[in-house]
């Protein structure tokens, strides 16, 4: 191929994929009419968080779970939030080992068969990584690559979306599993960069999770133009969460779930 044809053909993909090839799509599994309602980590306080009473707790009162899913040294796949346990990377342990230090640690697939039972039920899976450092981003492949294995196939993979703060994280979803649907993760304390709207149309997600206090008027505006659902975490108060449904959020995501259901309720 002549250095004209390949910079011609380089051109054409990336007008296609910053173009027409991107479109934010739905959740073809979801029954549940929007605005969704999301227990975080399941539930935290009711429940001790990303347990199956915390998930049991959510999918009871709510429209579907949020949860976050890294990847032990021995391959399993686990649901805990913080990256390091008794100062330890979680992706250090290994899941006996963890399992007795946490008896009620949560493994991905007996959590999948909870959410199959879940009819109609969202799934929110977060991806936890560390793209800090190359180490970090290289590390990361092999979570993605286990957890899009263990999605498809689940009986729940047209429910779930896959989230995660990581862009490469991301990317490398898209990529290995062009079907499934994913969201961009930010908060107020990261990168200016990680908060733009259009890093959306360069990573194909299909929404953006802002926290809370990143929501305004004008971002509803720009996502909504580009299709994009807006996913906001964590909401606890009754009045911020009347508010945000008013202002036409697509989803919010509580600690406590029957407080959330509650407060839905008024809105």
């Amino acid at each position: 191929m002549s250095f004209a044809a390949l910079a011609l053909s380089t051109i054409l993909a990336v007008a296609w994929w910053l173009g027409p090839g991107w479109r934010p799509r739905a959740l073809p599994g979801v029954t549940r009419a929007r605005p969704w309602t999301f227990g975080h980590r399941g539930a935290r306080g009711p429940a001790p968080e990303n347990t199956m009473a915390a998930f049991d707790l959510a999918f009871a009162h709510l429209d579907g779970v949020e949860t976050d899913v890294q990847r032990t040294v021995d391959g399993h796949l686990v649901l805990f939030h913080d990256l390091e346990l008794d100062g330890r990377p979680i992706r250090r342990w290994r899941f006996a080992a963890l399992r007795t230090a946490r008896p009620d640690l949560v493994p991905l697939e007996a959590f999948l068969r909870a959410a199959r039972d879940a009819r109609g039920a969202v799934v929110n899976l977060e991806v936890k990584s560390d793209p800090r450092t190359v180490r970090g981003i290289l590390r990361g492949a092999a979570l993605e690559r286990d957890l899009v294995r263990a999605v498809r196939g689940s009986g729940v993979e047209d429910r779930i979306v896959i989230s995660s703060f990581d862009p490469f994280a991301l990317a490398r979803v898209r990529l290995l599993a062009p079907e499934l649907r994913t969201a961009f993760l930010s908060a107020p304390e990261g990168p200016a960069w990680a908060r733009w709207v259009p890093w959306a149309r360069l990573l194909h997600v299909d929404a953006l999770h802002p926290e809370v206090r990143q929501v305004t008027p004008g971002l509803l505006a720009r996502a909504h133009a580009r299709g994009l659902a807006v996913h906001v975490w964590t909401v606890n108060d009754a009045n911020d969460v009347v508010r945000l449904l008013r202002s036409g959020v697509d989803g919010v995501m509580g600690d406590d779930p029957e407080a959330l259901a509650a407060a839905v309720r008024e809105a």
